[in-house]
């Protein structure tokens, strides 16, 4: 779908993560953020499900190609991606989701012999940030994280649940969390994030507070090029975040450091955090290897994240620090209706059905594939 010539010097930038629906995926918020700054940028966008309404949305990608699930295996994505780039030869690439980030973290050598700029942590840094190492990974960094527990079934998860008391926080090992508090809810959750995701399942402490966003781009080496802080101030009743405000915390910031330095994280990076309402003390809960879904709400502050990422990218060094946004500026999340066409549906899926044959019968019913990552 799409085509078109490309001006020569206008970067060609392929996106994923296109969902824009109640949990929305972060590709909308980059692809926005980087037409503030590369206004004729070619925006390709990967996606794993026809039915991703940023596909059709107003202002999104210029062209979009469908993806088989990160399941699939390095191998497949990059037999795809390699006929994609027989019509869209695109230089870089931006991976939002986290599954297919752990696939792709495996593929940097593939991707630079074939040309394509991408920034993303190696497999050790992703794995020492994965939500089972965070205990490790907090105490080496003076970080408090909940007291937490890992579990392989359903019978493991009770004696966990046992010793930490409830209410518990259940999760899975990439995405989905869930407040429980007692056994049968709790048999319920870890029954269906191990049937979802794997195991291990994840349990933690329930920590009552306000919680806590920092969006940043490590420079690799232990520093950062900038980094913005929000305060979530409403949250569905998935506990996703659909407003937030700019803080300045020389606490917070001097924790999220603390972390970047410790893992020399390079590229995008999302830490969620909760403030303790008894003692004030700031929880780690996740490090996300990716920009969130409100990446474009800096950019609009004069913070463009996502195209200094592309800055760096184009030239193999750091353009210079990504300024400071202003405490107190808020974003709500907003929903609108996006109209699709069949012809157009069907011109996705043209010439694509042994890829992701599924779709052409349900494909509404794949999002439980990827997940949105808040």
């Amino acid at each position: 779908m799409g085509g078109g010539a490309v001006k020569a010097s206008a970067p060609c930038i392929a996106v994923s993560g296109l969902h824009r629906g109640e949990n929305p995926q972060p590709g909308a918020g980059i692809i926005r953020s980087l037409r503030r700054h590369f206004p004729d940028a070619r925006i390709v966008g990967l996606s794993y499900d026809v039915m991703e309404s940023g596909i059709y949305a107003e202002g999104g990608p210029d062209e979009v190609h469908l993806m088989p699930y990160p399941a699939a295996g390095g191998k497949a994505l990059l037999d795809r991606i390699d006929t994609i780039r027989k019509r869209t030869p695109f230089d870089f690439f931006i991976p939002t989701l986290d599954a297919e980030i752990e696939v792709f973290a495996t593929l940097h050598h593939e991707l630079k012999r074939r040309g394509i700029a991408v920034c993303l942590p190696g497999v050790e840094v992703l794995k020492r940030r994965a939500k089972q190492h965070l205990p490790a990974l907090a105490a080496l960094c003076g970080v408090r994280v909940p007291e937490t527990r890992l579990a392989s079934d359903v019978a493991s998860a009770s004696e966990a649940a046992h010793a930490l008391g409830y209410p518990l926080v259940v999760k899975g090992p990439y995405y989905d969390a869930r407040i429980v508090h007692n056994f049968a809810q709790l048999a319920a959750a870890a029954g269906h994030l191990l049937s979802e995701w794997g195991h291990p399942v994840i349990l933690q402490n329930c920590i009552t507070g306000s919680e806590f966003n920092v969006l940043g781009l490590g420079d690799g080496q232990g520093g950062w090029l900038g980094h913005c802080c929000i305060r979530k101030t409403q949250l569905s009743d998935k506990g996703k975040g659909l407003s937030g405000i700019t803080v300045s915390d020389a606490r917070l910031s001097s924790l999220c450091a603390r972390l970047v330095r410790e893992l020399q994280w390079p590229g995008p990076f999302e830490i969620e955090l909760i403030r303790e309402e008894t003692s004030g003390d700031y929880f780690l809960i996740e490090i996300n290897p990716r920009f969130p879904a409100w990446i474009d709400f800096p950019s609009m502050l004069g913070a463009n994240f996502a195209a200094a990422l592309i800055d760096i990218l184009k030239s193999g060094r750091p353009p210079g620090s990504v300024p400071d946004c202003p405490p107190g500026s808020f974003y709500i999340r907003h929903q609108i209706e996006v109209v699709g066409n069949l012809n157009r549906y069907a011109d996705l899926l043209k010439g694509e059905p042994d890829t992701l044959p599924e779709l052409v019968d349900e494909p509404w019913n794949k999002f439980s594939k990827t997940k949105s990552p808040a």
